[in-house]
């Protein structure tokens, strides 16, 4: 089966796990980025960021100021511009790949404006969700509702041989929000993209609080500052381990920024740690929660869309509302002081991770679906 995989970038590892598991499974994986060199910075080497010149790209930076204002830069694809740009460009990829099947991650443009391939999504997201967020101070205001963008994002919903989900919250969305029949999407789920050495398992915890999110701000990064002044009140050997790509100036004493790190270094954080926390006020689906889960760590999170899906409160960890620095000091504070409880959340997470998610489990799930549709296909071409 070649399979052609649409996509527009790393996705926080999703395209290279993505990838390998189905490459695993003996799928010929073709890649396409629709979006490649229609960023408004080209990043040559390791210098510092350009700007990109390009007609089609001047036109793209013009169209999301006119939509976005200030905001363009967070929403330069989300215009109708850049769907149909992009679809265009989709469209040529597949003619020169000539694959059997077509998956597309997540839906800014379409497989072709006219697709002549069966096509498959994997989501994440919608944008219907993104609506509805709340303003939140730091971030960029929630994506504005477009009736026209809608009907593209809906057509190429509808026209999908298959959607392939992360979660239930999205498979909700596209029955609620675009009409979709449910009996068409597969919430397929996804894994960590860091995953534990069995040396790795078992070492010493030490008193500390793991937080991974590499954009500070919409990750809660601020409240869990607050929050850990207050748990030191109580914890006074607590420390702190931010990984992140940038953090306040300031921090409270106890509090370390170790910035992005390689897998050695963020896995010996998450197999030495004592709680991992993400007080995230938006969440597409939290791949840095199934690596913690993982590594046999507790979870302090937010209980926003898909995280509850990942995360049993009470038995993997806590849930609290998002932007409560004491909310998520009380839940982290109730494992630093019982390290047995603690231990035992972190087991019970690690099994909800190898017996529920994995790139392969979800890999095999979307090839149960993307074969037998090829095979019915090629067989009546046959007749």
């Amino acid at each position: 089966m070649r399979l052609l995989y649409l996509h527009y970038g790393p996705q926080s590892g999703v395209t290279a796990s993505t990838s390998a598991a189905l490459s695993a499974a003996g799928v010929d994986v073709v890649h396409a980025n629709p979006a490649a060199g229609f960023l408004y910075q080209l990043r040559p080497g390791h210098r510092l960021p350009l700007p990109n010149a390009r007609p089609a790209v001047l036109r793209g930076v013009a169209e999301a100021v006119r939509a976005h204002g200030r905001s363009w830069k967070a929403y330069y694809l989300h215009t109708l511009f850049a769907f149909d740009h992009l679809s265009e460009r989709a469209g040529e990829a597949i003619r020169r790949a000539r694959p059997d099947a077509v998956l597309q991650a997540g839906v800014l443009f379409a497989p072709g404006r006219w697709p002549e391939v069966p096509y498959h999504l994997y989501l994440d997201h919608t944008w219907a969700i993104a609506e509805r967020y709340l303003p939140a101070p730091g971030l960029p205001p929630p994506v504005p509702y477009d009736p026209a963008w809608r009907a593209r994002e809906q057509a190429v919903y509808r026209g999908a041989a298959a959607i392939f989900t992360m979660s239930e919250v999205v498979r909700s969305s596209l029955r609620d929000d675009y009409g979709v029949d449910p009996e068409r999407v597969h919430v397929v789920g996804a894994g960590p993209n860091v995953e534990p050495e069995p040396s790795e398992l078992g070492l010493a915890r030490d008193p500390a609080i793991l937080f991974v999110g590499k954009n500070f701000v919409p990750k809660g990064g601020p409240a869990l500052l607050e929050a850990f002044e207050r748990i030191r009140r109580d914890h006074p050997s607590a420390r702190l381990h931010l990984v992140s790509s940038s953090a306040p100036a300031a921090l409270p004493e106890g509090a370390t920024f170790h910035g992005l790190l390689g897998r050695e270094g963020l896995a010996r954080l998450y197999a030495t740690a004592s709680v991992f926390a993400l007080p995230t006020l938006r969440e597409a689906f939290g791949l840095v929660l199934l690596e913690a889960m993982a590594f046999a760590l507790p979870v302090v999170a937010s209980r926003i869309e898909s995280i509850p899906e990942i995360v049993q409160d009470g038995e993997t960890g806590h849930l609290v509302a998002p932007a409560d620095p004491a909310a998520l000091a009380r839940g982290i504070s109730e494992l630093l002081a019982d390290p047995g409880r603690a231990r035992r959340m972190g087991a019970a997470g690690r099994a909800r991770v190898v017996a529920r998610f994995g790139w392969d489990r979800a890999a095999a799930r979307m090839l149960e679906v993307m074969r037998p549709r090829r095979s019915a296909g090629t067989a009546a071409r046959a007749g």
